[in-house]
């Protein structure tokens, strides 16, 4: 597996969304949900993962996004899911499509 790298797409006070990048391919997403005591994580990978390499990817999670927001937490709980985007959609993109027929 390339090294991997994350870009933030979305911050709030509570949590974070990050595309993941294998070298110039990405290879999922992480969405991060930021307790009181815990974290909660999904990983949507759009690629196969060895059982290994999952585990490798929730470490670097914990290590690079995790505990630079909360060194301190109690748990971080993980849920990973495999699949595919289907599209992207949003208000702005359907009115411009609207206005455009």
């Amino acid at each position: 597996m390339e090294a991997l790298h994350f870009e933030r797409q979305f911050r709030s006070e509570t949590s974070e969304i990050f595309q993941v990048w294998g070298g110039a391919r990405r290879i999922g997403r992480v969405d991060l949900h930021y307790g009181r005591f815990e974290v909660s994580g999904t990983i949507m990978l759009e690629v196969d993962l060895t059982e290994d390499e999952v585990h490798q990817l929730i470490d670097q999670v914990d290590e690079e996004l995790v505990q630079s927001y909360d060194p301190e937490r109690e748990d971080f709980l993980v849920t990973v899911y495999k699949g595919e985007e289907l599209g992207f959609y949003s208000d702005e993109y359907e009115e411009g499509e609207e206005e455009e027929n």
